[in-house]
Parts: C-alpha cells; structure tokens; sequence
C-alpha cells in the first residue's frame, strides 16, 4: 500500500508539473505563456469601478442635469430645459455657461426667479469628473470616511461581479484590464496630499474576487494604477509626482503592496505601472519614475510583465529595455481619436500609427498593448472605425482593451439633446434608473441606490459588440 500511494503521488505530482504555467511573459515582441504559446490577448477596461469616473456609472449629476432637476422642482421644468437645451451641454458650470444660462433664464423665467435657480445650483458643485477625488470628498465630508468606503464598496459589488466575467469569457475575452487608484485601495482621508497609505481591505476583497472569477473563467487580468500618489497625470489637480520625492516614495510603496498580495497570482498578466503619465515635464522624468518602480518590484522577485504607458508622448519616446536595464516590460499607449469625423479618418491615422509603432516596436524588441481605445460616437462610420482599429490590432499581435466594458448614457442628456454614446461595451439601459445623488441622498438612500446597479439592465451594444468581434 505504501508503495502504491506513493506511485499515485508522484503521478500526481509529474501531471501537475507536465502542465503549462499560465504565468505570461515576454518572448521577444510576443507575449506567450508558459509553454512558449503566444496567447491572444483581447478584452475590456473596467471604467467607474475601483477608480470611480462618474461620467461612466451617473453617480450625481453634471451641471446641466442638476439645473434640469432644479427646475423641475422648481416648476419651472420647461423653461429651465428650453435655456439649457438652447446654451447646450456643460458638466462643471463654467463661467461662460453660466452667464449664457444666466441670460437666457433671465429673460425666460425673470432676474429674480434666474437668480434663485443659480443660486440653489451653486449649492452643489459638479462632482462629474475623469477623476472620482471630487466625489469622494462630498462623501467624506457627509458620512465620513469609513461611511464613505462603506458605500463605495457596496457600489463595487454592484457594478461589477463574477457574473459580468462568466458573460466576457462567453464572449471570448480573454483580458480585463482593473483601472485602481490609491485613494480607492486606502481608507484615509482624500483631503490634501497622502502622508501615509493605509489600506482599504475590503477595496482589496472586491480585487480578490474578481481575480477569482477571471481564474475560474480562464480570463486574464491586468492591475492598472489609474492615479498614484502625488498623481502622474492631472485629473485630481496638480501633478507633483515626478517632484517630490514623498510622492514617489508611497508610489513605490503601493507597488510594493501589489506586489506583496499578487506576486504569485498566474492570472495577473501584467502591472500597468502609471495609466497615462502625461503630466510628467519630459520623457526622461517620465521613464526615471518607471525606472523606481520597476526596480522596486524587481528586488522582491516579482516576474510579472510590467506595462510601461508612453504618456501620449509616442511610443517610439520609450527607451530601448536595455538602456534601462529592464526585463519583462510590455509598451503601451491609449488611443482616442477625438477629431475623427469618418471612417477615412481612422484609416489614416491607424496607418499612419501602425508604420510607427511597427518601426518603434523592431528597435525595441518589446511587446506592444493598446491598453485604451474607443470611437465613442454612436454612427456607422464610428463602429467602422472600431472595426478598423481592432483589425490593425490583431494584424500587428497587439493585445488591446476597449474603454470600457458598460457605461450608462444619461437620460436627461437624451431627453434634451437626443444624444446617445458608443462608450460601453454594455451602454444600452433598458427601464428606470434610480439616480444617486451624493449631496442629497441620506446614507440609507445612496447605499440602496448603489446596490441597485446590481440589478440594473445594461444590455450590450450590439453595433460596438459587432465591430470589435467581428475580425476574430
């Protein structure tokens, strides 16, 4: 008997050993894993989740949605929205909207009925951002931080859960790319600038569950800092990362954490480093910054790929690994086309990248992901241009993520203006939306209304399914 079990364990043992590690890493200009197989690698950004971009999930309300919901409390709801749909669209309340809006409730509604709709306007700043540092401050501000978390966290099992994994698997996705920022994985106060990290366990369980759910469906993940201490770009405001050394300390050391709780996890494909460090003074600041972070992940033995962003500065402006002394890097770059207005557009310019990118891609020797793209204008010559996009990816072995897997358009925008996006993969809500309001929403409320995006029917655009899957 002994000798039996013991020929059963090393059979065991030689099967698990014979398969191939899914850990991936960088072959030359391919990603492959452990058997040496390139893996296709295609998929979604997870937009307004951990890294709560409000104009993706209508968190609140832009500038015109409030003045539209002020005045129909107002009941002044159809003068309000004649003025608003005339001066148009406008999430912060600028100063130029502002006295257009001004002007044309003034002469609609009166001086002393205008005045008193801006002034209850002015009561609740847009939190409507590329970045979630406005909205989190309300909150902070309303139930405190750990009230704030709480909230958040219910938000985050709402959004998004293994369900919505099993559902991209299906599709044949094989990537999810998880934007975070340091505020989301920390429970500290977001007032002023970081002194110390302290970390957000339950952000850290949601992380881990989804990871799970991807293992479990065969779907790769890569972690993506969308802000870091100090901030390598400027959506929360100033950048002071690549200048003071107390910023780029607590950086390395939430790459170290990351490192710390994902350094054995095979379905991590990569670390995206700094999501779009376009703030940094030049492509030497720039590359310095990665340069800490990647030795710092390096000394803990730490062999993931590490996606190093060009900071829309060029791919072609990333040095040559070597140079770096760096091993296991990928290249990446986002792509938006804001000025496209056809599908010659796209073509063009994607021809035009491609030759580039292909140039740049041969002296460095690296992989190269398109980590960010969409054409977001819901027209036929925009999903084209999708199509087209993803058609180039493939032919040139770029693995890629669009932006973003589900995003709601805002009904008060389609009542006004008609307008509809391309932004979500899931972006076409069907029935009624609940919309939280983090200024007037008791904590009872907001929590509900979070824990209703679970429940809330964003079916998938079919236009955008159809151009993104349909080359592969």
């Amino acid at each position: 008997m002994i000798a039996l079990l013991l020929a059963c364990t090393a059979s065991e043992s030689e099967t698990a050993s014979s398969e191939p590690s899914r850990r991936l890493r960088a072959d030359g200009i391919r990603i492959v894993d452990g058997s040496g197989e390139a893996v296709p690698l295609r998929g979604v950004a997870l937009g307004g989740w951990n890294f709560h971009e409000n104009w993706i999930t209508l968190v609140d309300y832009p500038a015109h949605g409030r003045l539209h919901l002020i005045g129909q409390e107002a009941g002044l709801g159809a003068e309000v929205d004649a003025v608003v749909t005339a001066v148009g669209p406008n999430e912060d309340g600028d100063a130029d909207w502002l006295a257009a809006v001004g002007a044309g409730l003034e002469e609609s509604v009166g001086v002393e009925a205008a005045a008193g709709l801006l002034a209850e306007l002015a009561r609740y700043p847009s939190v409507v951002d590329d970045s979630d540092k406005a909205m989190r401050l309300v909150m902070e501000e309303r139930f405190g931080v750990e009230g704030r978390d709480a909230l958040l966290d219910r938000f985050q099992g709402a959004w998004f859960d293994a369900d919505d994994v099993a559902w991209l698997a299906d599709q044949g996705f094989t990537l999810l790319r998880l934007p975070m920022g340091y505020r989301g994985l920390t429970s500290m106060t977001d007032v002023g600038e970081p002194t110390e990290l302290v970390w957000n366990e339950a952000a850290f369980a949601r992380l881990d569950a989804v990871l799970d759910a991807c293992e479990q469906h065969g779907v790769y993940a890569v972690l993506d800092v969308q802000e870091a201490p100090g901030g390598q770009n400027e959506y929360s405001g100033p950048s002071t990362l690549y200048t003071d050394p107390a910023m780029q300390a607590l950086t390395v050391e939430l790459w170290e954490e990351l490192s710390r709780r994902y350094a054995d996890r095979d379905v991590v494909a990569a670390y995206s480093l700094l999501a779009e460090p376009m703030s940094a003074p030049d492509a030497s600041s720039r590359d310095e910054m990665y340069d800490q972070l990647v030795k710092a992940i390096r000394a803990r033995g730490d062999d993931h790929l590490l996606v190093i962003h060009d900071g829309f500065r060029g791919l072609y402006t990333l040095p040559e690994p070597a140079t770096m002394g760096w091993e296991g890097v990928v290249y990446s770059t986002h792509l938006f086309e804001w000025g496209a207005s056809s599908l010659a557009d796209y073509e063009a310019v994607l021809t035009a990248y491609a030759t580039l990118f292909d140039d740049a891609q041969k002296r460095q020797g690296v992989p190269y992901y398109i980590g960010s793209f969409s054409t977001f204008q819901d027209e036929d010559w925009a999903y084209a241009g999708a199509a087209f996009m993803v058609d180039t990816f493939e032919a040139h072995g770029w693995p890629w993520t669009l932006w973003t897997y589900q995003r709601i358009d805002d009904p008060i925008d389609a009542a006004l203006w008609g307008t509809s996006t391309a932004w979500g993969l899931r972006g076409r809500l069907e029935g009624d939306f609940d919309r939280p309001d983090v200024y007037r929403d008791d904590e009872a409320a907001l929590g509900a209304k979070f824990d209703a995006y679970g429940t809330l029917d964003v079916r998938p655009n079919e236009d955008l399914y159809s151009a993104v899957t349909s080359g592969w």
